[in-house]
C-alpha cells in the first residue's frame, strides 16, 4: 500500500501544472473515485483544513495517506506529492530566469492557467454536490463568496465562520 500511495501521489504531482490547486481534481479522482480511500465528505473536510494550514494545499495528501495506512502512509503520500516538484524546481530554477521572456514559455503558462481554471470549476462542482445537502449550505457558500470578494477578511476567518455556521445548521436540521 505504501508504494501505491507514493506512486499515485507522485503521478499527481507530475501532472499538477499550475500548483497544488490544479491537482485537486486528480487527487479527488484518485482518492475518492478510483481507490475509495476516502469519501467525498472526507475529501471536502480535508480540503477545507488544507486551506487553513500554512503551506501548500497538497498537504491534503498527508491526510489521505494517514487515513489509508497511518503515519507510514502519510509519509509515503507526502513524499510522493512533494519529491518530484522539489527535484524539478531545484534542477531548473537557474534556467527559468534565462528563458522567462520567451513567447512559447509565456504562452505555455497562459494555456496551463486556463486549463487550471477549468479543472478548479470541476472540483468546485464536485465538492458542491456533497456539501449542499440543504439550501442553507448554499447560503453559507454565497456569504463566504461575498466576504472573500468584497472584504479584506482573512480566508481563515471566513472558513472558520462557515464551519461554525455549518455546525449550527447541522444541529438544527
Amino acid at each position: 500500500m505504501l508504494v501505491e500511495l507514493f506512486w499515485r501521489f507522485a503521478v499527481i504531482s507530475a501532472l499538477a501544472f499550475g500548483g497544488g490547486q490544479a491537482a485537486l481534481p486528480l487527487v479527488e479522482r484518485t482518492a475518492v473515485a478510483e481507490t475509495g480511500w476516502i469519501t467525498p465528505q472526507d475529501f471536502s473536510t480535508a480540503l477545507a483544513f488544507s486551506f487553513i494550514t500554512p503551506g501548500p494545499v497538497l498537504v491534503l495528501a498527508t491526510f489521505i495517506g494517514y487515513r489509508v495506512d497511518g503515519v507510514a502512509g502519510a509519509a509515503a503520500a507526502t513524499l510522493g506529492v512533494f519529491l518530484l516538484p522539489w527535484l524539478l524546481a531545484a534542477a531548473v530554477a537557474w534556467q527559468l530566469q534565462r528563458f522567462s521572456q520567451h513567447p512559447w514559455l509565456r504562452g505555455f503558462g497562459r494555456g496551463a492557467g486556463a486549463a487550471v481554471i477549468g479543472l478548479l470549476v470541476v472540483t468546485a462542482w464536485s465538492i458542491a454536490q456533497s456539501a449542499f445537502v440543504h439550501w442553507t449550505f448554499a447560503g453559507v457558500a454565497a456569504l463566504a463568496l461575498v466576504l472573500a470578494v468584497w472584504t479584506k477578511l482573512h480566508p481563515f476567518f471566513i472558513l472558520m465562520s462557515g464551519a461554525g455556521a455549518g455546525g449550527l445548521i447541522g444541529m438544527i436540521l
